[in-house]
């Protein structure tokens, strides 16, 4: 069984819970990663709950007990572990595949359509993903957070850029801690409780990103992820406002377009929630940049008349 079956089963039948077993089903969803190493007492002590809130979770999953259910994870650290080590040299395997799909002679079409249908498909498995009840979640602290940070590194910096330049466009205090300088870190200083940090990565999970976000959460930050995988390890600081869209289309050295995807639903919801405070921000925004000249528009371009001398 896959990763996300496992957690998909698991987040599925919450509603379906009551009482520890809930408890018990929440942690399991974001600490995946403690289930294959820990006794079900262990585990039991560190999500607060009974052991046989375990049994009882297990059972429910349809599994004779909890043993069972422990065997699925530690499959699927296993099934992680593989693919932490193909991702490393994911951009080689990429490029592989291009090279002699095209190598084949078959013409160009067959490889468009392909590369379309795929993509496509990698914007369908995110919204798979996504649920009314996250998204509000997330949108609320988007519309309600004091500042807002965002961070993506490499091809995870377009989508992060993306929905820190739509926000920016809406409401005030938009940080995109980019580092041109160096000092990404510098701006996280002023981090206070109750601002929201977005933290947008994909396999191999970026170290920086790792660490910032963690800084983050430790200074009572909210945290929203953005990331291609259930196990990223930044989950744990997102907890249940962890976005999963995969990256592994035809785009070369992976696709973002899923989470492009969700940081453009994130944006427009906050807009939309945000409603004339927003709108006016951006007449504003927008009539600065028509008047500054910042757009060329259709038609001979009108020449500027000199200014007459006196």
């Amino acid at each position: 069984m896959t990763e996300p079956d496992v957690i998909e089963r698991v987040k599925k039948i919450c509603v379906e819970l009551s009482g520890q077993t809930v408890d018990a089903a929440h942690y399991l969803i974001n600490n995946p990663d403690e289930i294959p190493f820990y006794t079900m007492r262990e585990v039991a002590r560190r999500a607060n709950i009974q052991p046989v809130s375990l049994v009882r979770l297990a059972q429910k999953l349809g599994h004779a007990g909890y043993g069972e259910l422990r065997q699925q994870f530690i499959d699927m650290a296993q099934e992680r572990q593989q693919r932490d080590r193909q991702s490393l040299n994911r951009n080689e395997l990429s490029a592989g595949r291009l090279i002699a799909e095209l190598s084949k002679n078959s013409g160009l079409q067959p490889f468009i359509d392909s590369f379309f249908s795929t993509e496509l498909a990698v914007v369908e498995q995110a919204k798979a993903h996504l649920s009314e009840d996250k998204l509000d979640r997330a949108v609320q602290l988007l519309v309600q957070a004091p500042k807002i940070y965002v961070i993506g590194r490499r091809t995870a910096f377009t989508p992060a850029f993306t929905l820190a330049y739509t926000l920016r466009k809406a409401r005030p205090n938009i940080i995109l801690l980019d580092n041109p300088g160096g000092a990404p870190e510098g701006a996280l200083d002023d981090i206070q409780p109750g601002d929201v940090f977005v933290a947008v990565t994909f396999a191999p999970f970026n170290r920086l990103v790792q660490t910032l976000t963690e800084k983050a959460s430790l200074s009572g930050a909210h945290v929203i992820a953005i990331t291609d995988s259930f196990a990223a390890p930044i989950s744990k600081f997102a907890g249940p406002l962890h976005f999963v869209a995969q990256s592994s289309g035809r785009a070369f050295p992976e696709s973002a377009l899923g989470a492009i995807t969700i940081a453009n639903l994130l944006a427009a919801l906050t807009i939309s929630r945000l409603g004339e405070v927003a709108q006016r921000r951006i007449r504003e925004n927008e009539r600065f940049l028509v008047n500054s000249g910042e757009y060329l528009l259709s038609g001979a371009p009108k020449k500027r008349r000199r200014p007459s001398k006196k």
